[in-house]
């Protein structure tokens, strides 16, 4: 699946469109994580990798409900919030089904994130990121999933290093992907492509020339 990271300015887009390019980002983010931890030696078993992936994806989500705030009025935001979710239970239903076998992984995601969400709602930004409680929390999530003999490194790990750079990634992937010219419903979006007059029946922007029709579309049968 290839999803764009980055658009024109100048296009419309909806909080679908949007949220699973981030949706897709933030699995990107947390693959690409979950790399950097195995080459640093840190053990992460087949049965954990998973519970890993969930907290990595609450918490980027969560980093996404923040940084949204500012650009997106309350409704949208929701929208936006709620479709990521499901589209990031999607991506972890498809994977985890393929790699583990059958069963409701798609519900198991959106009850951890239900229960993350509120937790993540007692800590707070700090100029415009993560503190340090807000980390923690996902540091200390994190090592629930690690064996024993790394649980009590990862969170430093988490803290100083992980978290901050995953914050950084998915912060420039929100950037640019709400900075558009107009964010709209799907709803919308449908009804302005309905009422959009076609480029071959717009006026011609050249006062100095007649427009003549020379379509050879009348010989066709």
């Amino acid at each position: 699946m290839r999803v764009k990271s980055t658009w024109h300015k100048t296009q419309v887009k909806t909080i679908d469109d949007i949220a699973g390019a981030l949706a897709f980002n933030s699995w990107r983010i947390t693959k690409n994580h979950l790399t950097d931890l195995i080459n640093k030696a840190y053990v992460i078993e087949k049965a954990q990798v998973f519970d890993v992936i969930r907290e990595y994806m609450c918490y980027l989500i969560q980093c996404v409900d923040r940084l949204a705030f500012d650009v997106l009025d309350t409704k949208k935001r929701q929208e936006l919030i709620i479709a990521i979710a499901k589209q990031s239970a999607d991506y972890y239903q498809e994977n985890k089904q393929e790699r583990i076998g059958e069963g409701d992984h798609w519900q198991e995601f959106i009850d951890t994130y239900n229960l993350r969400s509120q937790d993540y709602s007692d800590f707070e930004f700090s100029e415009g990121e993560p503190n340090y409680l807000f980390m923690r929390y996902f540091g200390e999530k994190v090592q629930k999933a690690m064996t024993e003999v790394d649980e009590k490194w990862i969170i430093q790990q988490i803290v100083e290093i992980q978290a901050p750079k995953a914050f950084q990634s998915i912060k420039k992937s929100v950037n640019d992907l709400v900075s558009v010219d107009k964010i709209v419903s799907k709803e919308e979006l449908v009804k302005r492509k309905k009422n959009k007059v076609p480029r071959s029946k717009r006026p011609s922007t050249r006062q100095d020339l007649t427009y003549i029709n020379k379509s050879s579309s009348d010989h066709l049968v």
